[in-house]
């Protein structure tokens, strides 16, 4: 590795008030900033990862850090942390790839200042630079206190207010048993991969008080859109719920999760989609584990199915019937080596979703994954992240349970099936049914429920 004096005419140990060191694992983001940022009389040193900043930054104290959140190994977050272990008042900026997350609110309490999204507009970025530079001068200056920590609001991206829309508690028909509320202890942060996007990503889920409802945000947005049937966009390959032009994507897993551990009231902070982990639910059960959960005051009831709702035709079908319990009783058909598979689970507890169906991931053909590609799907998809099925089985990894596949259907169908707000009390039966399927019977129950309230 070059030294700094031999890369960038530098000397460790000094200091400049025009030096930035720009961290990105991007070399045409490093590239691009290091030319627009000399063109401006600022002196700039080069990082590619975490590792290689926490070394420079031991011997130089430049004037400003430009800091990519998605790294490998020591990603942004962790690589903030050291940074004011080192020098607590250095002003830094996270740049967050492909307009990602709502890091922003973890990246604030550790004392980011600012943020820039990629793709970069280089014009803006010279003048952050310039802005954030200068504050900091004027800080040290006055003697006034450097950093001000800065608590954000418990909802809504950085400190900007939103509106909530509590369309799951406004009118809860055909009431089953209640079922106490509930909400994280405190947020928590995921890091991921989306599954058709391609992008880096991530997720911040914030507690959200009584009576709220489960809700998307994106991290520049205010607009926040309930995960509720109302909402939903579109069902190919995943599922999408819109509201203006905030849309949180691939949401079926996430809610799949929280349907069994019995959340009611959240905000899920995503960039557009909500990364796919390693195609399966266990991540985020794991999550809850760690996190906890609260209970909260006010009522919640499940649906009551009190007839037979169905939809479809002989080739594939879904109904929904009258029973005690919440369960899913799945087949399907493919041509070997998956060949016909039937798995029934019952809700009972959180503990038993977490051991039989979270695990279960996303799967996928080697005949279809270019078709797929081709339609700017699955641009995410990694050895680690789905199961990839070859004409002799697994190729990418060993199988997690015999019947894998049926299972991460009937973990796809829990979590479409959460999207009135509400556990359904009642037995689905589906063959051969995807996400469309899931939306199109939940509408049905959806008008009985409005039926109800007549």
């Amino acid at each position: 590795m070059h030294t700094l004096a031999n890369a960038h005419g530098y000397q460790e140990g000094t200091t400049s008030n025009q030096l930035v060191l720009v961290v990105d694992d991007e070399a045409s983001i490093r590239r691009s900033l290091e030319g627009v940022l000399k063109d401006e009389g600022f002196s700039v040193v080069l990082a590619e990862d975490g590792e290689s900043a926490i070394r420079l930054l031991m011997n130089t104290r430049p004037a400003l850090v430009l800091l990519d959140i998605w790294m490998p190994g020591m990603d942004g977050l962790e690589t903030l942390r050291k940074i004011k272990e080192i020098h607590a008042d250095l002003p830094v900026v996270m740049i967050s790839g492909h307009a990602t997350i709502s890091t922003a609110v973890a990246a604030t309490r550790l004392g980011a200042v600012d943020f820039l999204e990629k793709p970069l507009d280089l014009s803006g970025t010279i003048q952050l630079v310039r802005r954030v530079i200068h504050n900091a001068e004027e800080i040290k200056n006055s003697q006034a206190p450097r950093w001000e920590a800065i608590e954000p609001a418990s909802v809504g991206p950085l400190r900007e207010s939103v509106t909530i829309n509590p369309v799951v508690f406004t009118k809860q028909t055909l009431r089953g048993r209640a079922i106490p509320q509930k909400t994280l202890a405190h947020a928590a942060i995921l890091y991921g991969q989306g599954l058709h996007s391609g992008r880096k990503s991530g997720l911040i889920l914030e507690p959200l008080p009584p009576n709220s409802g489960i809700h998307f945000v994106g991290v520049s947005e205010t607009t926040v859109v309930p995960a509720h049937v109302d909402f939903v966009e579109s069902t190919g390959f995943a599922t999408t719920v819109r509201l203006g032009q905030t849309q949180a994507g691939t949401i079926e897993h996430l809610m799949s999760a929280l349907c069994a551990y019995g959340i009611s009231n959240v905000l899920i902070k995503c960039n557009g989609e909500v990364p796919v982990m390693d195609g399966s639910a266990r991540e985020f059960c794991r999550l809850f584990e760690e996190v906890g959960l609260t209970e909260q005051d006010g009522e919640w009831y499940e649906i009551d199915i009190r007839k037979v709702i169905e939809v479809g035709d002989d080739k594939e079908s879904i109904r929904i019937e009258p029973a005690d319990e919440f369960s899913v009783e799945y087949t399907l058909r493919y041509p070997e080596p998956v060949g016909e598979q039937q798995f029934s689970f019952t809700m009972t507890d959180a503990a038993s979703y977490r051991d039989q169906i979270a695990p279960a991931r996303t799967f996928s053909f080697v005949k279809d994954v270019g078709h797929l590609q081709r339609q700017g799907l699955a641009l995410g998809g990694r050895f680690d992240n789905f199961l990839l099925i070859g004409p002799e089985g697994a190729i990418n990894d060993e199988w997690r349970f015999s019947n894998e596949p049926v299972r991460h259907k009937v973990l796809d169908a829990i979590g479409d099936l959460f999207l009135l707000g509400r556990r359904l009390r009642g037995k689905v039966t589906a063959r051969m049914t995807g996400h469309s399927d899931n939306v199109a019977i939940l509408k049905k129950v959806r008008d009985e429920l409005q039926r109800a309230a007549s």
